[in-house]
């Protein structure tokens, strides 16, 4: 006898059910386990995924996991094969080749803009400038997932940056390497400024000279375009690495800044983002801060949580946000540098001065009950969210030299 279309169908979908029922609570429970597993290890490995790799997923009994540490890449794999051994997993070490190396690239035009994902509608994460270094972790299509010297991890698009080769470092090693001090300018083809430009050049850029003529260097940029530029405009950068922390200088060179735009992301003299901004002004006098100003309030000597401009020295970093309350969490959002007199400048829609003093014309008075911390970069340069130049791994492997 025929069985029914709709008696067959119902049939088998009744099974199924069954099935789903029946298995069900495992495959949940499992798929809850693991997940929670990879999420206490993430906590222990990598903290802060903007300076440690870890990109993970799981889904339909596949488990991918993208590590830097060698440590977290063995226990997971133990874990899994011991705990979960029904799970596909694709457990990487990255990266996979020139592990021993921090410097596998180094950034190809004047400013670099690294995104949170491997595309360019992506949001900026942060920016590169020419002739930094930075670690290659892998490739997806045309682009480079990568870390900067300060540890800040995001994707770059393979036009901004070339891969070098241990070879290329010897020739960086051995080379005079400048770095450009004006907020914009050229570099050009021949030692004349009225000469073809080869491209526009920021503060902070770096280039390793092969020659000298008539007031200029001649440079190299790392896909090997030579190029011109004035002496007057670049300075060394073993000197720049090497220099002592001069609070007045710090303010000097923030005030070239000064009505520049706010970019989210920014750090270059094109436009920037606030800590961007003061990561920059501590960059060109040879201190690498951390990247956002949530991490960089971590870091320094706490001077005060009630601003007193009387405790305060230029130099200083100033935290805005919302301060710890009983019912919630500290947060920061913003960071300025205080320069003297009751004033601080800061990226805020364009780069300003202001003060927290109501008596003066630029008092900002929103800024008051935002107020989280001070902190002081002078006498805490531990080597970790605060390094000196020339003691960064990344910068090393390009031949810095300590000048005593």
């Amino acid at each position: 006898m025929k069985t029914s279309p709709r008696i067959f169908f119902t049939s088998i979908i009744m099974v199924l059910l069954f099935a789903v029922a029946c298995k069900s609570p495992a495959v949940k429970n499992n798929t809850y386990q693991l997940q929670a597993t990879i999420d206490s290890l993430k906590k222990i490995y990598a903290p802060d995924t903007r300076v440690k790799l870890w990109i993970s997923s799981y889904e339909n009994n596949k488990l991918s996991v993208l590590t830097e540490d060698k440590n977290a890449y063995r226990e997971i794999n133990s874990i899994v094969k011991k705990r979960f051994p029904s799970v596909k997993a694709n457990i990487e070490l990255l990266p996979d080749k020139n592990r021993d190396r921090m410097a596998t690239a180094l950034v190809n035009n004047s400013v670099a803009n690294l995104r949170s994902q491997p595309k360019h509608s992506a949001e900026l994460a942060t920016q590169s400038l020419l002739g930094m270094p930075l670690r290659i972790f892998k490739k997806q299509g045309q682009w480079y997932l990568v870390q900067t010297p300060n540890r800040y991890i995001a994707w770059v698009d393979s036009a901004a940056i070339v891969e070098i080769s241990s070879h290329d470092l010897d020739f960086y090693k051995k080379t005079k390497k400048m770095v450009f001090t004006p907020v914009s300018g050229f570099s050009y083809s021949l030692p004349d400024k009225n000469s073809q430009t080869i491209s526009d050049l920021v503060m902070g850029c770096i280039l390793p000279v092969s020659g000298s003529k008539n007031g200029y260097y001649k440079v190299v940029y790392p896909d090997k375009r030579e190029a011109w530029v004035l002496k007057n405009e670049v300075t060394n950068l073993n000197e720049l690495a090497n220099r002592q922390f001069n609070a007045q200088q710090l303010v000097v060179t923030a005030r070239k800044f000064l009505g520049f735009p706010y970019l989210w992301g920014g750090t270059s003299s094109k436009a920037v983002d606030c800590s961007g901004f003061t990561s920059t002004i501590y960059m060109m006098n040879g201190i690498i801060l951390q990247r956002d100003a949530s991490q960089q309030t971590k870091y320094g000597k706490l001077i005060t949580t009630n601003y007193n401009s009387k405790k305060l020295l230029p130099g200083d970093l100033l935290f805005f946000g919302r301060p710890a309350t009983a019912t919630q969490k500290e947060r920061v959002t913003h960071v300025a540098m205080y320069i003297g007199n009751g004033e601080f400048i800061h990226a805020s829609g364009k780069v300003r001065i202001n003060s927290m003093d109501s008596s003066q014309p630029n008092f900002i008075k929103s800024y008051v009950p935002r107020f989280v911390r001070a902190v002081r970069i002078k006498g805490a340069i531990d080597g970790k969210g605060i390094q000196r130049l020339k003691d960064n791994e990344f910068y090393n492997e390009l031949g810095i030299k300590d000048i005593q």
